[in-house]
């Protein structure tokens, strides 16, 4: 079979797998192996007999059997059982990255944070992407084993069960098709096993947390005098994660990762500007003197400090030497950096209230006579968040809030952390408690393998393979949902009793919350994959060897995401007062069927409030009222359950493969001075094909005892789902099935140009080709050329020239396109303008040219009441967008060539040199293209703006709203 040897020896290999494993343990990652194998004796004379058959092997990137003492001609580098088990890794991914092609893998602790689904590893070769990485299992393909993609997932095939793997770096498309662009990596497990063999891991970290176990077991027996061989293995892992507060490294503090940010040295931090320290600035940055606060705030130039200083005084101030450096300091500082626990300071968990009204603009002062803390200040003037949720000299305005709402229900004045913008900042009231949250997912994971062959005849050997692998992996998902400026209206009983009587005089207050008070469960995925092999090989002639074969796959991937946030009935339920009949507190549209909740002032998220679309509002309303300002003390199970819904998704990939393959030599017909030239001769049909699913609810289907039952909400409203953020749901209500199949030819030949002569102990020339013939992009052609040469026994170069081909795949091209949340950084915004100036003064200045061009046309005032460019980014929160696959894609085509040598000197015994450049140029690449990098090449165009990219977003339009001229769709 492919990448196997050639079936004539068996048992000799059978005595290189017999081995007894040595019990290893390792500090904070135990193992613990034990290897059982009991061989059975050999005959003697057959073990003669064999050793005298000539073995050849199929050596990764190519399908030509080769005598193994002689080089491949790729550099191929391979890791083999042993050396599996003594790394002592938990994840066969973690094994192979130490391969240093693929250190930009994917495992799964890695994919917390990356973009593939929780709980994956994805191989990654020379850091250009999954997609052209093309991984197989005993030479054959596999089904993808992520969503959206044609990914293998490693972490689907045992450790335990894995001869090899042998990793080609090089363009491979010639020799197996699209997506071996940068090269393979090829599993080979073991097969024709006879023994029991069981081992085991456990592990954990330095606090005995984080408990990764697995167990596995290898079994095989020969049947009818050897004739066949059949081998069964199981492995059974479990990964219990771990948390933040499990790790001493976290203690102490909620766990968050640093980010990059506005950089904090641009803006005066607290406890910087003081009386006694620096007095000019105290004098300036006063709320009493000039309704300035004392941090917060962006650091002016020197210069104009001086200005607005003495323009405000009548006399210049006399600068000292801290002051001076703060000045300098902003001079200086980079537009971003990284800072610890990134957040959006105008919100928390349990929620920021504001003392105002946000319809009205009632209230918003930042004296309001309520100092909750007895500190003799103004609780909105403890704070720059309180400060500039105010309308004062300097603030935002209508924004964050003066008082933060406690686990417990109790309100004090917000606490800042590192402010870095008007809506952002590093630490402080805002971050979230995430200690419980899971730096490593928890997982469960098993896997069977069941391989069988039989020997039909000298000539024919049936051969069979079954795979399963069903895992499940948990993602604490909290908050699910955020909300701006979420009106309390003065009649809502759950008011807190501290400011009723300001939202008496103001006609309501506000609440901002990105709600951790549900704490829902967690999100889990459960998934499977299926996959089986059968086929047909041997021998024929003297020379000639063939292998028919199919595989079908299956992957399916199943997940439940509880609790999430229903808009209409949110707002409703929030909307809470008292029945004046019962004393009850009910749900207003309970006792007023025509009074509409309000949702929020500025589409935080944006909504169509226009009805109620998931319930029929009224005296027999399911609603129940929900308390949202008293902390987790105000939710209770029965609101929880009338505003909140699973939304389970179910993605299917499936896969089919029929190919043929001769491979042989020209012994028959000519043979060249150096020896008889080797080629294959194949055939191969693949056929992909994907299935999504989404619930009712995300898809918008209005539900029984719903005005609107069995209606599409996007049919009775401008929303597009009944969840968290309607405006972007589905581009269409079903996700439907999509499918693609190619018909491919292909040829190799092997060349043997010269052997065995003064300074050419060897000189061969490789080619190969293959013509495919796909049902999305019609005809591609790929093709390689390689040699090998060796002048001596002791140093063999090599070098390999080839253009790759690569078609979309079945993600690429027909991902549903679904809803999801942006938040690039505006490139407009005035600090990085500044940055882009700093790297590029041209290309900066072209950028400012078309940001100003382009605000202006939509009304903005860009220099903002000034003289010279001020625009900042409005933004309070990540936007909304679609993202989907483009059935309009073509192939990508790279020129790829490897040079090298390989060293084995052989008065050195042992040691093996191998040196190889490679360089890879992709012509029509194919790529996602993030957010950041779409609003950026909108703007970063010498010759204007470029409408390529300028046309793939849009910006607020509305002069009324808080976030005029903000990114708000992509």
């Amino acid at each position: 079979s492919l990448f196997q040897e050639s079936g004539h020896d068996r048992e000799a290999r059978r005595e290189e797998e017999m081995k007894s494993l040595a019990t290893k343990l390792l500090l904070s990652a135990s193992v613990l192996t034990t290897a059982v194998s009991m061989a059975h004796a050999q005959d003697a004379e057959t073990a003669e007999d064999e050793t005298s058959v000539q073995e050849t092997v199929v050596i990764t990137g190519s399908r030509i059997q080769r005598d193994p003492n002689v080089g491949a001609p790729v550099p191929v580098q391979s890791i083999d059982a042993e050396a599996i088990v003594q790394s002592g890794e938990f994840s066969l991914v973690d094994v192979v990255n130490d391969i240093p092609a693929l250190v930009n893998s994917t495992s799964s602790e890695q994919s917390i944070d990356s973009a593939f689904a929780l709980g994956t590893n994805v191989l990654n070769l020379r850091g250009l992407g999954s997609a052209r990485t093309l991984t197989l299992i005993d030479g054959r393909r596999s089904v993808a084993g992520v969503e959206g993609s044609a990914a293998v997932d490693v972490s689907s095939i045992p450790s335990a069960l894995v001869e090899r793997v042998e990793v080609l770096t090089g363009g491979a498309s010639a020799v197996y098709g699209a997506d071996a662009v940068t090269g393979v990596v090829n599993f080979i497990l073991k097969d024709d096993f006879e023994g029991l063999e069981v081992s085991g891991f456990l592990g954990a970290n330095e606090d005995l947390n984080g408990e990764q176990y697995s167990i596995d077991m290898l079994a095989g027996s020969n049947f009818d005098n050897g004739r066949g061989n059949i081998t069964f293995g199981i492995s059974a892992s479990r990964d219990s994660g771990l948390t933040g507060s499990e790790s001493d490294a976290l203690l102490g503090g909620p766990a968050s990762s640093g980010g990059e940010w506005a950089n904090p040295d641009l803006r005066f931090q607290n406890g910087e500007i003081t009386a006694s320290g620096t007095p000019a600035l105290a004098r300036f940055y006063n709320f009493d003197n000039t309704g300035l606060f004392r941090y917060g705030l962006n650091i002016p130039s020197q210069e104009q400090f001086i200005a607005d200083y003495t323009a405000e005084f009548g006399e210049a101030p006399t600068l000292n030497a801290a002051e001076q450096a703060l000045f300098s300091r902003a001079a200086n500082a980079l537009a971003r950096t990284v800072i610890d626990q990134p957040v959006f300071s105008i919100t928390s968990g349990n929620g920021y209230i504001i003392p105002g009204n946000p319809y009205t603009f009632a209230g918003f002062n930042a004296i309001n006579n309520i100092d909750l803390d007895g500190n003799g200040v103004d609780d909105c003037l403890d704070s720059f968040t309180g400060y500039n949720s105010s309308f004062s000299a300097a603030s935002f305005g209508v924004v964050g809030g003066c008082w933060s709402v406690q686990p417990d229900g109790s309100l004090r004045p917000v606490q800042d952390g590192v402010v870095t913008g008007n809506f952002n900042g590093g630490g402080g009231d805002s971050v979230f408690d995430d200690s419980d949250d899971p730096l490593l997912a928890p997982e469960e994971r098993f896997s069977f393998y069941l391989t069988a062959d039989y020997e039909l005849n000298a000539n024919a050997t049936v051969f069979g393979e079954l795979s399963g692998t069903f895992s499940k992996v948990e993602e604490s998902v909290n908050p699910t949902s955020f909300w701006d400026l979420l009106f309390g209206a003065p009649d809502n009983p759950f008011l807190p009793t501290e400011l009723q009587d300001l939202a008496q005089s103001t006609g309501g207050i506000a609440i901002t919350i990105d709600p951790t008070i549900f704490n829902p469960p967690n999100d889990s995925d459960e998934r499977s994959i299926i996959r089986a092999v059968a086929g047909v090989e041997g021998d024929f002639g003297s020379n000639y060897s063939y292998e028919i074969s199919g595989t079908v796959g299956e992957f399916k991937r199943e997940a439940n995401n509880p609790n999430r946030v229903i808009n209409d009935r949110f707002f409703a339920a929030i909307d809470a007062v008292v029945d004046p009949n019962s004393g009850e507190i009910v749900c207003r549209s309970t006792l007023d069927p025509s009074a509409l909740p309000p949702s929020t002032p500025f589409g935080i998220p944006v909504y169509d409030d226009s009805a109620i679309y998931s319930f029929t509002p009224g005296a027999n309303s399911p609603c129940v009222p929900l308390n949202i300002w008293a902390g987790e003390t105000g939710v209770t199970q029965e609101a929880l359950d009338f505003i909140t819904a699973d939304d389970p998704q179910e993605d299917i990939i499936q896969q089919y493969v029929l190919s043929a393959i001769l491979s042989g030599t020209s012994s028959d017909f000519f043979e060249l001075p150096a020896g008889p030239v080797g080629f294959v001769v194949g055939a191969e049909y693949r056929k992909e094909q994907s299935k999504a699913s989404f619930s009712d609810f995300r898809l918008g289907v209005l539900p029984e005892g719903s005005p609107f039952a069995g209606a599409n909400i996007s049919d009775v409203s401008s929303n597009s789902s009944l969840f968290f953020r309607p405006n972007i749901g589905f581009a269409s209500t079903t996700a439907g099935d999509s499918n693609y199949d190619v018909s491919e030819v292909f040829a190799e030949v092997s060349v043997p140009v010269l052997a065995d002569m003064p300074f050419a102990k060897e000189l061969t020339v490789d080619g190969a080709v293959r013509y495919s013939d796909y049902s999305t992009v019609g005809n591609t052609l790929t093709w390689k050329l390689s040699g090998s040469y060796a002048p001596v026994d002791d140093i063999r170069f090599r070098a390999t020239l080839s253009e790759a081909v690569r078609a979309p795949n079945i993600g690429e091209l027909f991902a549903p396109q679904s809803g999801t949340t942006f938040r690039p950084s505006d490139p407009c915004s005035i600090q990085n303008i500044t940055n882009a100036i700093d790297v590029n003064a041209e290309l900066g200045a072209a950028r400012q040219a078309n940001c100003t061009t382009l605000l202006s046309a939509i009304g903005v005032d860009v220099n903002n009441g000034g003289s010279t460019y001020a625009f900042e980014d409005p933004l309070s929160a990540a936007f909304g967008g679609i993202t989907g696959g483009n059935p309009d894609l073509t192939e990508e085509t790279a020129e790829t060539y490897t040079l090298g040598f390989v060293a084995q000197p052989s008065f050195l015994d042992g040691l093996t040199i191998s040196v190889d450049y490679w360089s890879v140029e992709i012509d029509d690449a194919i790529r996602t293209v993030d957010s950041q990098d779409i609003v950026d090449g909108c703007y970063d165009s010498l010759s204007g703006p470029n409408n390529t990219f300028c046309s793939q977003f849009t910006r607020n339009t509305d002069p009324n709203s808080a976030q005029f001229g903000g990114l708000n769709f992509l």
